[in-house]
């Protein structure tokens, strides 16, 4: 059984965000990276008065929490024998969440970054200031780790950007890629990008595992475009990149992720809750899995998926047993796509579409265990199948 979603849209903010780009987080407060898990007033995501990346302004250093436990930082920033920062700071509870450090380094050069986290983790980084390289984050990890993170924008010379589709309706926010490598090794990525076979954007980019690139707009018109993308060792991966016109502020996710796998996507990998409600008085088993539908080689050698190009690929699959009463089933998004979530018991399954895009997403209540006169779906232990509510979250 397949229900229809039920849309609704949900104002979203954050600040550090510029033109739908994900988790830049330049604000001097601490603040949520992705509007899509945010419910403020404002329209969409803010524009921060920080100087981007490319900006002969200054050259800025922030950091972000992706550990879901917050965290004091204590970081110090040398040019030679001249301290340029010494501070310290608390960054909140994350994922998603930073703080500022200073935007005051304006000089190109060579600066030696050392912090230390309170959980032990340390870091000793040489920052070499570009006009392209003027953003470097420190990430402090899931695990408790300390990682840098240089934010590059490079200018996209070879294409005329962003691309526009004649008659077609213009984008709210025009959408920029983010590339990134969480591999142990430097990659080079070439991607290109086509519309109804015309190929627009061919460019190599090195994605080196302390870097994070985000491009210049990429198109300006609502529509379905094809992304390529192809390692310098021949590792590959596509993905349908579909823009929908509810869709104002959308993203391109390219990632080399941590085994090496390539995946293109709408937004980043990350873990959702499913809200499981058990009305029964006993514990039941809950089957959840995502599949992405009608898979084209959406994931390429992404771990994960199992699709041929010509079948549903199932990209993860959980099983738990909940008690009575609330639950919250965790399930891997490898990388953001328009997914479909089956929730199953013994007793029978609902199918319901399932966005995990940026700033296009789901949220997913399931009612198990309910009482019946007599098995449905195919259930034999007296009990309905799962009850199955989605709703669809959109920036507007």
């Amino acid at each position: 059984m397949k229900r229809r979603a039920l849309l609704s849209t949900v104002a979203g903010s954050a600040l550090g965000l510029a033109g739908g780009c994900l988790s830049d987080t330049d604000a001097p407060t601490e603040t949520p990276a992705n509007p899509q898990t945010t419910t403020a007033t404002t329209d969409g995501p803010t524009e921060s008065d920080t100087p981007e990346s490319g900006s002969e302004s200054g050259a800025g250093l922030s950091v972000v929490n992706e550990d879901d436990e917050p965290h004091a930082l204590s970081v110090r920033v040398a040019d030679g024998d001249e301290t340029r920062v010494d501070s310290s700071l608390d960054v909140g509870a994350g994922p998603g969440y930073g703080r500022n450090v200073a935007n005051d380094l304006v000089d190109d050069g060579r600066y030696r970054v050392v912090a230390e986290l309170d959980a032990g983790a340390t870091l000793d980084y040489e920052w070499t200031v570009t006009n392209e390289t003027r953003r470097l984050e420190l990430v402090v990890t899931s695990d408790a780790g300390l990682e840098p993170r240089q934010r590059v924008t490079p200018t996209l010379d070879d294409a005329d950007l962003p691309y526009s589709v004649p008659g077609a309706t213009d984008i709210f926010s025009p959408p920029t890629a983010g590339i990134r490598n969480r591999s142990d090794a430097d990659a080079r990525l070439t991607v290109a990008i086509e519309h109804d076979g015309t190929r627009f954007l061919e460019h190599a980019f090195d994605a080196a595992t302390d870097r994070e690139i985000s491009t210049p707009p990429l198109v300006e018109s609502h529509g379905t475009y094809e992304v390529f993308v192809e390692a310098d060792d021949g590792r590959t991966a596509t993905s349908e990149w579909h823009i929908p016109e509810t869709w104002a502020w959308p993203m391109l996710a390219v990632l080399v992720a941590a085994d090496g796998s390539l995946r293109v996507g709408c937004a980043w990998p990350t873990t959702a809750s499913i809200r499981v409600q058990n009305v029964a008085e006993t514990e039941r088993e809950v089957t959840l899995t995502l599949v992405r539908p009608d898979d084209a080689d959406a994931g390429g050698d992404d771990a994960g998926g199992t699709g041929t190009g010509s079948e549903d690929a199932v990209v993860t699959e959980t099983t738990q047993t909940v008690p009575p009463g609330e639950s919250n089933v965790s399930v891997d998004v490898p990388i953001g796509d328009e997914y479909e979530l089956t929730v199953e018991t013994p007793a029978g399954s609902e199918t319901v579409d399932y966005p995990a895009c940026y700033c296009r997403s789901t949220d997913v209540t399931a009612t198990v265990g309910g009482d019946s006169a007599g098995a449905s779906n195919g259930g034999d232990d007296g009990n309905d199948g799962p009850s199955v509510e989605s709703f669809q979250y959109v920036c507007e």
